[in-house]
């Protein structure tokens, strides 16, 4: 794989875990082992996981081959512009839903966080 991945990549990477369809946990990990797993986990939870998870909320969900990688980017981007203004009460509502995200998709995390601890 390319060693020079950028965040783009990670993050189109990391939104296959909110797709409606199997999810390659190798393909993640192949992406994920060129950042530190701090960022992968920081990219995941603060960055990801808020623009996609609701995708995984409904019962049919509406993107289930992948997420188109630059309106994804636009979104993270458009996200994290927002909460960096954020008031005090948003920045609590904020820490409330990386809670709620890391609780929500802690199996995920620890079968990825496992393969990316694993060499090569």
């Amino acid at each position: 794989m390319d060693q020079q991945l950028s965040d783009i990549d990670l993050c189109e990477a990391l939104s296959d875990l909110f797709v409606d369809n199997e999810v390659d946990f190798e393909y993640i990990a192949r992406v994920a082992r060129a950042f530190p797993i701090t960022h992968v986990e920081k990219a995941l939870f603060e960055w990801v996981a808020p623009v996609c998870y609701t995708n995984t909320l409904t019962p049919v969900p509406p993107i289930w081959t992948g997420f188109e990688r630059d309106s994804l980017w636009a979104e993270i981007q458009s996200l994290l512009a927002e909460e960096a203004k954020a008031s005090f009460a948003r920045k609590l509502s904020i820490a409330f839903r990386q809670f709620y995200l890391k609780r929500q998709f802690a199996d995920e995390w620890r079968r990825l966080s496992a393969l990316l601890a694993e060499k090569g």
